[in-house]
Parts: C-alpha cells; structure tokens; sequence
C-alpha cells in the first residue's frame, strides 16, 4: 500500500490513494513497453512516486475544478514521471547516493545510464501528457525548460551568497514550473480558460512553497524519513533560504559565514562544521521563519482557491496545502 504519513485528509480525500494506485499502474504500464535490452526496470527497481506531491496536487486540483480523476489521471503520471527523470539528472550533478529511501540510479550504474534513463522517462512523460490532452504536451515542454533553466541558475550559483530574492526566483524555476503544469493541466482538463491565470499561481505559489520546505528539511530532517541525505545543500555550497536568513542576521551571520568558510576549505568527509552550522540554522530560529514563510505562502492561495466550482474539492486541496507546510519528511 502506498503511504504518504504527511498528509492529514480530509474525508473527501479518503479514496484518493486508489487514484494515486491507479496513476502508478499508468506508470507501470508506460514502462512494461520498454524493452529489456533497452532497459530492465525489474533488475533495477527504484520508486517512480515517492511522496506523490505532484500527482496528488494534479488530482484535488482536478477535483476542484470538477473534472473525474480518471482523465486527470494521465496528467498525474506525466508530472511524476517528468519529476523523476528530473531526479534522476540531478543524483549525477549531486552524486548522491539515496533517493526515496534507495540506492540511486547513478550508485547503482554510474552517471550514463541515470542520465539516458531520465531521458527516457522524459520522452515517456511528453507521450503521457499528449495522451491526456493535445496541448499539455507544449505547456510541459515549456515546463521542463523553467525546471532547466532554474536548476542552471542553481548550478552557476554554487558557493555563491545570493538574495532571498534570487532564492525565490530559483525556487519559482526549479520546483514551481512543474506544479505550475499540473494545475494547468487540470485547469485545461476542465475545459475552464477563465481560470488558467487563477490556476497558473496556485501551481508555482505551491510548488515554490514546496521547496522551500524540502530545503528546510537538508537542516533539520532526518535521513530515513526524508529518503536522501540530509545536508546536501550545506555540503554542494547551495544557499537556500534558511541559510539566507542565518546570514542575513546581525548576530548569527559573521559565525555562519565563519563556518562556510571552514567548510569549503576542510575535507568533504568532515561534518563537523557542516552540522556545527545546522545546529546555528535551526536553534536561531532560521528554519521555522522559513516553514512560516512558506505556510503563510500556501494560506494566501486561498482566496484564489474559493473561486475553484468544487467545495468539497477546494476543502480536500486546502488540507493537502495546510499539511505541505507542516511535513517533516
């Protein structure tokens, strides 16, 4: 059974782990044609929903907006898998080693195969989100060249101290793009262009909200509940907004800045100053000022969410944000 421990549903959303069941069958499905010459995904299995956020977003938005989650369905399985091919291109540029809980691709095979296998679950996605609707397919192209080019900007970025406000316009790029498609594409499901422009900002607004909540979680998850390493961020010189906050503080940034020098200059398998500026990040408050920003973030959807024609599926969507901005894994 698919679990999913940090999200609090509300009654109306009780039966959307079978619409979650069927959007990995869809998925399954999507893979079974692939050869095992090509690639023998039973071999080498790794988990293609993880948290299912995108997929679970597309539905209560879908709901929403009125439309059946069979025809959302499709668009679901094109957004998890246009996101795991994105992780996958990210474990090589990361090197990491866990993702959802597993060995990655790039442990397991090396960086070639991770990076033609993303490719492939790329060109699966734009198959599936053709399938759902014509001009889905254009839109998450344009989606997957957002996710691209905030994830440069992020690369070029690298040791770098940048603003809070370049934090939020990568954060917009890498994560929002692609929940920003799934809510268009449910807004085009519902055959409802009055509300694309409606749909468009409660896509990016969560998935921006999102991320930062992931980057929160690299200073105070833990590793098993999270999936991945902790501290990724820290060790690769990535500036995320808790950080920005330590270092924008009178009396917390000279320190900060002290140990991300000592950081980039001692060994990469020394953790000591890593975790010594963890420590600084959540007992300084840093990281609850980010989760509030984000909750706040979500709670201002809200109003826009009140204009969506289902109650009962703008209730269940309320919920789901609420809980975004409370998860600990």
């Amino acid at each position: 059974m698919l679990e999913y421990p940090f999200i609090n549903m509300t009654e109306a959303a009780q039966n959307i782990e079978d619409s979650l069941r069927s959007v990995n069958e869809e998925i399954s499905s999507a893979l079974a044609g692939i050869a095992p010459e090509v690639f023998d995904f039973k071999k080498h299995p790794f988990s293609f929903m993880g948290k299912a956020a995108r997929a679970r977003f597309t539905l209560l938005l879908a709901d929403a907006l009125g439309v059946s989650r069979a025809r959302a369905g499709q668009a679901a399985a094109a957004a998890e898998l246009t996101h795991t091919s994105s992780l996958l291109h990210d474990d090589c540029l990361d090197m990491a080693r866990y993702r959802r809980g597993l060995p990655t691709l790039y442990a397991q095979l090396g960086v070639n195969a991770a990076i033609l296998v993303g490719d492939l679950l790329m060109a699966i996605a734009f198959d599936r989100a053709g399938r759902a609707a014509p001009e889905l397919q254009a839109e998450l192209v344009h989606a997957v060249r957002r996710m691209t080019e905030g994830a440069l900007i992020e690369e070029n970025s690298r040791g770098k101290k940048i603003s809070a406000a370049e934090a939020e316009r990568m954060t917009a790029l890498k994560t929002g793009a692609l929940f920003r498609w799934c809510a268009l594409a449910a807004c085009h499901l519902a055959r409802r262009q009055d509300l694309l422009e409606a749909c468009a900002r409660i896509g990016e607004e969560t998935g921006s909200a999102f991320q930062v909540i992931d980057d929160v979680l690299d200073f105070e998850g833990d590793a098993g509940a999270c999936g991945k390493e902790t501290l990724k961020d820290i060790k690769e010189g990535k500036f995320t907004l808790p950080l920005i906050l330590a270092l924008n503080d009178g009396a917390a940034g000279p320190k900060a800045e002290g140990l991300l020098a000592a950081i980039k200059a001692g060994p990469a398998a020394d953790l000591t100053n890593a975790l010594a500026l963890a420590d600084l990040v959540r007992q300084g408050g840093f990281c609850a000022a980010a989760r509030a920003a984000a909750g706040e973030r979500l709670k201002n959807l809200f109003p826009l969410l009140d204009k969506l024609p289902n109650s009962d599926g703008v209730a269940a969507l309320k919920g789901f944000l609420l809980a975004l901005g409370e998860r600990k894994a």
